[in-house]
């Protein structure tokens, strides 16, 4: 049976591609990737990535929605939440009980999620706050 090895990258809908590059890099640490500028030039999407996560920017007024959920260890994810917080992004916590996940959307109202799956820590961590 054949497998997937990864996520290559993830379509977001937004109004207006710049702002929304802007936006992302800003608060999420994307950058563009420059190999895939012609797409962009062409009128396709304007591509950014942040390590080996791949978004895929398309101009579309229309709402459309997907949650793109990112994976961190549990340094990552504490660090996520505060750099959240610095930018004014409100997001809602939620203790799986196997995994912790952070919730919000980008100003165009798609859905985010970074979870960890370092369950353990981040619970000892959270209890000692």
């Amino acid at each position: 049976m054949p497998e997937l090895e990864k996520i290559d990258h993830v379509h977001v809908y937004a109004p207006n591609r710049l702002e929304a590059e802007r936006w992302y890099k800003e608060v999420l640490d994307f950058s563009r990737v420059n190999a895939l500028e012609k797409w962009f030039i062409e009128g396709g999407p304007l591509t950014i990535s942040n390590g080996g996560v791949h978004l895929a920017l398309f101009q579309n007024k229309d709402k459309k929605s997907t949650t793109i959920a990112f994976s961190v260890d549990s340094e990552n994810y504490l660090a996520w939440k505060k750099k959240l917080t610095f930018h004014g992004v409100l997001f809602v916590e939620n203790d799986h009980e196997l995994s912790w996940s952070i919730y919000f959307s980008d100003p165009y109202e798609n859905p985010f999620e970074i979870t960890s799956y370092c369950y353990d820590e981040i619970a000892k961590i959270q209890s000692e706050a």
